[in-house]
């Protein structure tokens, strides 16, 4: 859910910009301080597990990129391609069969796990049982759940039947493109277990990726050492030291110092600073993300569409991301990514706070006690949940509490350790929130009702807003009704423009992935999904 692509940002520093030191290198091409072909990098929280069926931290989905393959990924330009699957299946291909409900995949050859068990067709139908386990703690079960029964004919051939046709079938199953992207799991390690959640492998894991799990010292590091045996090829980088710093300003101290060779999340909010780093190259590479304010609509006051809407024009987009992103983003109504069919470049919300306070005092919004609107009893009196050590998402959260005061509106900051605001018993899934902000990949395929659905409210699908249109329902079920791109397309413009207008929850900027790295880290590129370190076997240092 944390964590849209290829946008065009009409400023100077996003055309296709990379800004890296001039100084020569030295010791056989690399500064003093590297340490060859050991890449050393850091985030602000510690994963809470690192099995990704059990997590929602993008850091859990990034380890596990390192650590596990998939069926399919995507390459840096957006495209999928094979990644334990020898290729994507299609149409045009026979990969999936006319009527849409027979999934055909073929693996490759020779795969081992990283104990030498060979990978095999049993290990893809052992992980999807694992994701629809009702004892499993999984979140995302989404294109998982509409499967009926799959088949493996051979060591090599997996044969997925679905219950009925859907269409983003192939862009969610064992994929890492968007929020919840599963790897594939080992059958022989794990099918022992009644239930995958608490088992040493969580902690552990061993997967079939470019690097192994060495060790993890809970608050400060995770170790990785290169699997000699990986399919693709033998990885460059002979070890990778993940750690924990969970202050931005300590990280930044740390890239200066050049302790640590990358930052997974650096916050926008420093770009310049970064920039003056003597070795550090800064760049920004395509990402389907938005930072989106989300609200409970269960709690009193939010389910009043009068009352989100005057939420959503007393925002100033164009102005919150300049001050937020520096350039890295830009304000969007947008609630797809641009890559998707149908996609619309919806304007952000109109910005009018002197409208916004007139529709509440028409609709009974009155101001009391200091300043804050009530009716009926209800007060517009709000949390918003900010994660720890986020300076970007609290100086957000301050801006949007002046926001809002402005129309009667309060809000408090009420803070969240990351590995806690993001968990299945935290407070989003759990619905303890009124709001929050943070920052999630928008989903490849433009189907929307997992997220929105009447019946999708959590756990049953991933609606954590308490919104429920069933006009949007009845279009959301017509373009899963068809495998016709251009009819798809058609019905999701509408869901769209839908979906803008009642407001289940406000985009506040559209993305690009900022990344600082060292200048000697060499073969790096980043796709512009969820899980974006494709071909982290490449990367040297």
């Amino acid at each position: 859910m944390k964590s849209a692509f290829a946008m065009l940002l009409g400023v100077a520093l996003l055309a296709g910009c990379t800004r890296i030191a001039t100084e020569n290198a030295v010791r056989g091409g690399r500064h003093a301080w590297t340490v060859p072909h050991v890449l050393r990098f850091a985030d602000v929280a510690d994963p809470d597990r690192l099995n990704p069926y059990l997590s929602e931290m993008d850091i859990t989905y990034d380890l596990s990129s390192m650590i596990f393959s998939y069926l399919v990924v995507a390459n840096d330009r957006g495209r999928l391609v094979g990644d334990l699957a020898t290729e994507v299946p299609t149409l045009a291909d026979g990969g999936i069969s006319p009527g849409g409900k027979t999934y055909v995949y073929h693996l490759r050859h020779g795969v081992k796990w990283q104990d030498g068990a060979p990978f095999t067709s049993r290990d893809v139908k052992f992980s999807w049982e694992a994701v629809v386990n009702p004892r499993n703690d999984t979140l995302y079960r989404e294109g998982y759940d509409r499967v009926a029964s799959i088949d493996t004919p051979n060591a090599y051939t997996v044969v997925v039947h679905l219950k009925r046709r859907y269409p983003p079938f192939v862009s969610l199953f064992f994929t890492p493109l968007q929020e919840g992207g599963k790897p594939i799991l080992p059958a022989h390690i794990l099918a022992k277990y009644r239930s995958i959640d608490r088992v040493p492998f969580d902690s552990a894991p061993i997967g079939t990726g470019p690097f192994k799990f060495v060790k993890w010292e809970r608050g400060r590091e995770i170790v990785l050492a290169r699997n000699d045996d990986y399919f693709k090829g033998r990885p460059r980088l002979a070890k990778i030291v993940f750690y924990v710093i969970p202050n931005d300003e300590t990280m930044l101290d740390e890239m200066r110092l050049h302790q640590i060779d990358l930052i997974t999340a650096p916050q926008a909010a420093l770009y310049e600073q970064y920039e003056s780093i003597p070795g550090a190259a800064v760049e920004t590479v395509p990402w389907n993300a938005q930072n989106v304010l989300v609200m409970n609509e269960r709690h009193a006051g939010l389910g009043d569409l009068t009352v989100r809407m005057a939420l959503a024009m007393s925002i100033d987009y164009r102005a919150l991301a300049r001050k937020l992103t520096h350039g890295v983003g830009e304000a969007t109504g947008a609630v797809e990514p641009s890559t998707a069919i149908g996609y619309l470049d919806l304007p952000p919300y109109r910005y009018d706070p002197a409208a916004a306070n007139r529709m509440l005092d028409a609709a009974g919004w009155k101001r009391g006690p200091g300043g804050v609107r009530a009716k009926n009893g209800v007060r517009l009196d709000y949390d918003i949940a900010v994660i720890a050590g986020s300076s970007n998402i609290r100086l957000a959260a301050l801006q949007l509490q002046q926001y809002f005061a402005a129309i009667g509106v309060r809000l408090h900051l009420k803070t969240y350790p990351y590995n806690t605001i993001f968990s299945y018993d935290g407070p989003i899934f759990t619905g303890r929130y009124d709001f929050a902000d943070y920052s999630t990949t928008l989903a490849w395929d433009p189907n929307n009702l997992v997220y929105l659905g009447c019946d999708r409210w959590y756990p049953r699908g991933q609606n954590v807003y308490g919104y429920c249109n069933h006009k949007l329902d009845a279009l959301e079920r017509a373009g899963l009704a068809t495998d016709a791109a251009r009819a798809r397309a058609a019905i999701y413009r509408r869901a769209e423009r839908l979906i803008h207008a009642t407001v289940p929850y406000i985009p506040l900027y559209q993305l690009r992935r900022l990344v600082v790295r060292s200048v000697d880290l060499r073969h790096f590129k980043a796709n512009p999904t969820s899980t974006p370190w494709y071909n982290i076997w490449q990367w040297d240092i």
